[in-house]
């Protein structure tokens, strides 16, 4: 009997048994969604964030709150900031608080095997520096859907954290409900000036989200576990490096290295960090915004540990734009194994 018609000789309900035990058997590409979309990067506005309640007190201070947009400041420029204004302060202790509030959104339906807030955040104490202002944010999700919330993330800031810096915390999220995030920003004193101190404090928020990954597994709810950025330091190897590691990877160790103009050219370094494991996949583009592109896009493989020096095409519209600027964001999509994670750099601009 050839094979063929052994296979033509068992019962019907023996072929299902057999594909179901197949299609199990065959694992699921899993894939990664940052919530809210395209309510994030804050590249040209706040992208459906509003600011919540904001007061400052004593009441007697000249003390302004403000949550409002910022064109100039983000990691790449743009981002949602907290600011506390005082003027004519020299006794008593301020406290402002700011709050925004982000679209609503759902979750589809589907097994969700991790998530993770994510965030990066910069304080600016500005002229109130001498009174050692302080900002502590705290980042809220809330379960429209079951009526609860979370706090998975809070951080006390100082004039120490002047540049921006990637956090991040796993929380737990339930495919098929609806969600809300919020990010309350309270910024006090800690010194009393010797002199009256006038001033503007910033707390500074971008790339601002919810990082969801999906699969075949789980009972589509997860306990976020592995989908914090700063998780474990293993490498690339094994089947617990998730997209979510690979991104907290790329942004700790991915070349800064300025860009180099030379007429239609854009000359451009990518690299793969050791401790991913493996090569990348890179797709690197120039871009003037995050939508809107100033390179053709191209894509090379770079072994784990190692650096790769790209040449990819201006778009003629976009010459005329670049001859006048000073950096240039880079989106690299990157491939390691199953994991797929984007970044974008600002990068300096140099012309030859």
């Amino acid at each position: 009997m050839t094979s063929k018609e052994r296979w033509a000789s068992l019962p019907a309900a023996s072929l299902l048994a057999l594909a179901a035990i197949f299609l199990a058997a065959v694992p699921a590409q899993a894939s990664t969604t940052v919530y809210p979309r395209g309510g994030n990067g804050f590249d040209t506005s706040a992208e459906g964030w509003s600011p919540g309640a904001t007061s400052c007190t004593p009441a007697a201070l000249l003390c302004t709150p403000e949550a409002s947009y910022d064109s100039e400041v983000g990691n790449p420029p743009g981002s949602i900031a907290a600011k506390t204004t005082v003027t004519a302060n020299a006794i008593d202790l301020f406290k402002g608080i700011e709050v925004w509030n982000s679209p609503r959104f759902a979750v589809p339906i589907g097994a969700v095997t991790g998530a993770s807030v994510r965030l990066d955040r910069a304080f600016d104490p500005g002229g109130l520096v001498d009174v050692e202002p302080k900002a502590t944010y705290t980042v809220t999700v809330n379960d429209l859907t079951a009526g609860t919330s979370s706090k998975p993330l809070t951080e006390e800031l100082t004039k120490e954290d002047s540049t921006f810096a990637t956090r991040s915390a796993p929380v737990s999220i339930v495919s098929g409900h609806e969600y809300q995030m919020s990010i309350e920003s309270v910024t006090a004193q800690s010194a009393v000036a010797a002199s009256v101190v006038t001033g503007t404090a910033a707390a500074r928020f971008d790339n601002v989200g919810i990082v969801v990954q999906t699969g075949s597994a789980g009972n589509g709810s997860s306990g976020g576990g592995s989908g914090s950025g700063h998780g474990s330091a293993g490498n690339g190897s094994g089947s617990s490096f998730t997209s979510s590691r690979l991104l907290a990877l790329l942004k700790s160790g991915a070349t800064t290295s300025p860009v180099k103009l030379k007429g239609k050219r854009l000359f451009v370094k990518v690299s793969c960090p050791r401790k991913i494991g493996r090569a990348c996949h890179i797709r690197a583009q120039g871009m003037l915004t995050r939508r809107k592109a100033a390179t053709a896009a191209r894509t090379v493989k770079v072994g784990k540990g190692k650096g790769r020096r790209i040449v990819l095409r201006v778009k003629p519209k976009a010459r005329r734009k670049l001859a006048h600027r000073r950096w240039i964001l880079v989106r690299q999509r990157v491939r390691a194994g199953k994991a797929r994670a984007t970044i974008y750099q600002r990068r300096k601009l140099i012309r030859r």
